[in-house]
């Protein structure tokens, strides 16, 4: 369908990690256990859903194999999909408020695992009149290249950074998860039987545009929700000498 898909790829994965990092930098100002758990889940699915998650498969709009027909189970498609939320989640999760390397580690690991175990399940998902199989050795590259842009953003959004750091950010993450999709994308083998029908599943175009849209409108209320949130850092003393003039 030509690069344009790519490019388009790209701006989303950007667009949905810096809305994500914005989200986990409003997570370590939140005053309240309630209100971080709350940024966090909004910044899992702004970064695995529409950051990671969604590319991917926006890329996969252009997928072709020469001789077959294409089609997509919906099963492994929604369950790549979970994962990928729930791995940032769960990372986000272990690595807490404050800087601990161990944790930092740990977090890595699990979100970087969970954008490999997506991405496995999103090729799992493709049905052609044959088979198709990823090469292990691909399939480790990506989940290695997962784990690096997972580990280096974790780090990143430790401190306080400004939204052109922010932004400046979210292109490399995204030009990792293009990495990762592509490498796997390079080690995916088909074999195509002459005896085969039509592949069962569905075709991606007709229930992924749907899905396309009401994710990109979803960071609507993240975007919301970060534009009328208070500046912490302004906040606090704020409150700080109203009290002590109180004396």
């Amino acid at each position: 369908m030509g690069y344009w898909l790519i490019g388009l790829s790209v701006a989303v994965s950007v667009v949905g990690t810096l809305v994500g990092f914005t989200c986990i930098r409003q997570s370590a100002r939140s005053l309240t256990t309630r209100f971080r758990v709350v940024w966090q889940v909004s910044a899992a699915i702004s970064i695995g859903g529409v950051g990671v998650w969604l590319p991917v498969f926006v890329s996969m709009l252009g997928l072709t194999v020469r001789g077959s027909l294409i089609r997509y189970d919906v099963l492994d498609v929604t369950g790549a999909a979970a994962v990928s939320v729930l791995g940032v989640w769960a990372a986000l999760a272990i690595a807490g408020p404050t800087l601990h390397v161990l944790r930092l580690v740990l977090a890595g690991l699990v979100m970087g695992g969970g954008f490999g175990l997506m991405h496995f399940l999103a090729l799992d998902a493709i049905r052609i009149q044959g088979s198709t199989e990823v090469q292990p050795l691909m399939l480790a590259g990506a989940v290695a290249i997962a784990v690096a842009i997972s580990l280096a953003a974790l780090w990143f959004t430790r401190s306080f950074r400004p939204l052109a750091a922010l932004t400046g950010a979210a292109v490399v993450f995204a030009a990792g998860v293009l990495g990762l999709h592509f490498t796997d994308l390079v080690g995916l083998e088909s074999q195509l039987s002459m005896s085969s029908t039509t592949p069962p599943g569905k075709d991606l175009f007709g229930f992924f545009v749907p899905v396309f849209v009401v994710g990109m409108l979803s960071l609507a209320i993240p975007i919301s929700a970060i534009l009328i949130a208070p500046d912490r850092r302004t906040v606090v003393p704020a409150r700080i000498v109203k009290a002590n003039s109180t004396f």
